[in-house]
C-alpha cells in the first residue's frame, strides 16, 4: 500500500486594499507582484513601469572611480585606446557602446573583436602581441578579461594601461589591471550586480559624459544594451531589467 498523500495547501494571501488599487488592472496582476516580493507599491510600480524608476548611479560601480579619470585623460591627450570585445552579442554590443561613446567625446579609437574561427573567447597572446608592436597606450576590455592575468600583465609590463570591464565569475584573485570594473564585485542584492557586459559599458559611458558635462543620450545606447541583455540571458533584476525595458 502506497502511503497516504499528504497535501499542502498554499496560504491564502492577503493583499491590502491600497496595493490593489495602486497596481490596478486584473487582481492576479497584484497578487502575482505581492507574491514574488513586491510588497510596496514603490517597488511593485516600478517593476511594471521604467519611467517610476530611479536609476542607480554608475558611481556606485567598483573601480570606475579609477577608470573615468584614465579614460578621460587617454581622451584629451588623443592616446590610442583599444576597445577589445568579444564575438558574442553581448561582446558586439558592449564593444560598439564604448567605441561610439569615446568617440563621441574625441577619442582615438579602435576596437578588436575576436574571429570565432580563429581565436576563443577572452585575449589572444599572438594578437595582442602584434597589437603591441603596432602601438596603443590603453586597453580597455568588455564581456572579457576577468581571467587573462597573464596577458594583462604582459600589457602592464609594455607600459600599458588595462582597465578591465567584465561580467563573468571572479577568479581567486583579480587580473592586474588598472582598474576592473565588475559588478560581480558587488553584494548580490545590489541593483547593478547583474549587468551583463553590455549593461558595464552602458553605465561606464554614462559615467563618462556625466564626468564631462556631456548630455548623455540614454536612448541610443540603451536600444544597444537591451539587444545585449536579452541575448546573453542576464537575470532581469535592478537596473538589467531597467536599462532592458527603456531599450525596447
Amino acid at each position: 500500500m502506497p502511503p497516504p498523500k499528504s497535501w499542502k495547501f498554499r496560504k491564502k494571501l492577503t493583499i491590502p486594499g491600497d496595493f490593489q488599487k495602486a497596481i490596478g488592472g486584473h487582481p492576479l496582476v497584484a497578487q502575482t507582484l505581492y507574491r514574488r516580493g513586491f510588497c510596496t507599491i514603490e517597488e511593485a510600480q516600478a517593476f511594471l513601469h521604467p519611467e517610476k524608476v530611479t536609476p542607480t548611479p554608475p558611481e556606485q560601480l567598483p573601480d570606475i572611480e579609477i577608470a573615468i579619470p584614465l579614460l578621460i585623460d587617454a581622451v584629451k591627450k588623443q592616446n590610442h585606446i583599444l576597445v577589445w570585445g568579444d564575438f558574442d552579442v553581448d561582446g558586439q554590443t558592449a564593444t560598439t557602446i564604448l567605441v561610439e561613446g569615446l568617440r563621441e567625446l574625441g577619442g582615438f579609437v579602435s576596437y578588436h573583436i575576436p574571429v570565432r574561427g580563429e581565436e576563443s573567447h577572452g585575449i589572444s597572446r599572438k594578437v595582442l602581441e602584434q597589437y603591441l608592436g603596432e602601438g596603443f597606450e590603453l586597453l580597455l576590455t568588455c564581456d572579457t578579461g576577468i581571467s587573462e592575468h597573464e596577458n594583462i600583465q604582459l600589457a602592464r609590463n609594455a607600459g600599458k594601461t588595462v582597465i578591465v570591464t567584465d561580467h563573468h565569475s571572479l577568479g581567486e584573485s583579480l587580473p592586474p589591471a588598472n582598474a576592473v570594473v565588475n559588478p560581480q564585485r558587488l553584494p548580490e542584492d545590489h541593483p547593478l550586480s547583474t549587468l551583463p557586459g553590455v549593461g558595464v559599458a552602458y553605465k561606464l559611458i554614462e559615467a563618462l559624459f556625466k564626468a564631462e558635462n556631456k548630455e548623455f543620450e540614454e536612448g541610443r545606447y540603451q536600444e544597444l544594451a537591451a539587444l545585449g541583455i536579452v541575448s546573453d540571458v542576464a537575470r532581469l533584476k535592478g537596473d538589467t531589467r531597467y536599462i532592458l525595458q527603456k531599450g525596447l
